[in-house]
């Protein structure tokens, strides 16, 4: 059951991602949205940390959830953030930089998390507390990282992110240069 449970963050995301780039193509507000998805994310993880220990209950359902959109919402604000952001001879650089962030820190999280659920089995807490404890933390900190990005982007970008770049973004894909059409160009 755990197993069906930790797939509903990612199948809410696999369903929304879609309509939220759409959406976010048409309103702008990206530096907001990225935001509100770590608030959304932190609010998760709270919620989690103050759940009761259960055995065949679905109280766990609401956080993962929470999870599901402030992933969604979180991934289709950012990387669509990149190109105006970047100079777009660096836009390669930007996507593998942010990659790799992505990844180191999915490649470290699970074992910090793993230890800590190792130290605190025997805790008078339910197990998953600090887990979830550690999670908040880091939205936390990304939520400061978040503000900091909101910011800069006022001070030296002219708030790129939460203006709304006109254009259908639909028909400006349809209209891609082939590839022969691009080496003509160059």
């Amino acid at each position: 059951m755990a197993g069906e449970y930790f797939g509903i963050p990612y199948t809410i995301s696999a369903a929304t991602s879609p309509f939220l780039g759409i959406m976010i193509d048409r309103i702008g507000r990206r530096g907001i949205l990225v935001i509100a998805s770590s608030i959304i994310l932190l609010i998760a993880h709270v919620i989690n940390m103050f759940l009761p220990d259960c055995d065949q209950c679905y109280t766990e359902i609401l956080p993962l959830v929470l999870i599901g959109i402030g992933y969604s919402i979180y991934a289709a604000a950012l990387w669509s953030s990149i190109p105006y952001v970047v100079e777009p001879r660096t836009m390669g650089t930007a996507f593998g930089f942010c990659t790799a962030i992505q990844n180191a820190g999915m490649a470290v999280a699970p074992t910090i998390v793993g230890a800590i659920i190792e130290k605190t089995a025997n805790d008078k807490t339910h197990g998953f507390f600090w887990a979830s404890f550690f999670w908040a933390c880091v939205c936390i900190v990304c939520l400061g990282l978040n503000f900091w990005l909101y910011y800069e982007d006022i001070r030296n970008n002219g708030g790129q992110l939460n203006k709304l770049h006109r254009g259908d973004a639909l028909a400006d894909l349809m209209k891609s240069p082939t590839g022969t059409e691009r080496r003509e160009i160059e």
